[in-house]
């Protein structure tokens, strides 16, 4: 079996039947709205994601974004609500104090104090990690992806994958394994695919009996695993393949017998 490796994101999608460009007025209304141009690679996925029912329960959104700002000036308004009877109660939430910082000064000048990012998505799971771009990369045509945890201070965005088609990749992959939701059997199933799921206890037995590259596995910083695919057009199947220590089965495979379409 010839496994192509390099596939982006998008590429899989309309591999996977996802070929209309159905993410153009969203797209081009978010720039209008912000006055700001996308990156490419984020155009080149949206075109095809938006709204994608494959990625309704992962981690990105497919809906709709948002810039960081926006999301401390919702925090601002709700602790204002949350305090307002007792302003003496949030005294040693060392984050309500800092919004308020924040909010008594100029918007302009919050650049100063804490870096603005455009957030794409979050852990659809748990909802305690959000994924951004940051604003000083967006003229980058594939920029890296930074990610924050609600524990953590809001100025303390950590790098989660060096590129978006990186990050794209990963959050595809962990779809197609469903790792945490069946979604993507449940609507490849119904649409025709023959979509098969299996986990292996040994890596080298199964990536042999399948011809996968374990040297192309690529590592997720949030999950202590590794995630590949790979197309074989002649027989027209996918292979999504990852391995993750943080479950009972270390190696997981997904064949996708795709449609003639």
């Amino acid at each position: 079996m010839a496994l192509n490796y390099d596939l982006k994101a998008e590429q899989v999608l309309k591999i996977l039947g996802y070929s209309e460009p159905v993410g153009e007025e969203f797209i081009n209304g978010i720039e209008q709205e912000y006055n700001i141009k996308l990156p490419k690679c984020l155009r080149d996925f949206y075109m095809v994601a938006y709204q994608c029912p494959l990625l309704s329960t992962a981690d990105i959104w497919t809906d709709g974004i948002r810039f960081f700002y926006e999301a401390i000036e919702e925090e601002i308004k709700d602790f204002e609500e949350d305090y307002k009877d007792n302003p003496e109660e949030g005294a040693d939430d060392e984050y309500y104090q800092f919004t308020q910082f924040l909010s008594k000064i100029p918007k302009e000048q919050w650049p100063e104090h804490v870096t603005n990012y455009l957030e794409i998505g979050s852990d659809y799971s748990a909802g305690v990690v959000e994924y951004g771009i940051c604003v000083k990369d967006l003229d980058k045509e594939d920029p890296p992806v930074y990610y924050l945890h609600e524990a953590d201070e809001i100025t303390d965005w950590k790098l989660f994958c060096n590129t978006l088609s990186g990050y794209f990749m990963l959050v595809l992959c962990d779809a197609l394994l469903c790792k945490h939701y069946k979604t993507a059997s449940y609507i490849l199933t119904e649409a025709g695919f023959g979509f098969n799921l299996c986990k292996y206890d040994e890596a080298e037995e199964t990536s042999k009996e399948l011809g996968i590259d374990l040297s192309t596995l690529k590592e997720q910083v949030m999950s202590n695993g590794k995630v590949t695919w790979g197309y074989d057009k002649e027989k027209n199947v996918l292979i999504v393949a990852g391995t993750d220590n943080n479950y009972k089965y270390f190696f997981w495979v997904c064949t996708i017998q795709l449609k003639n379409l």
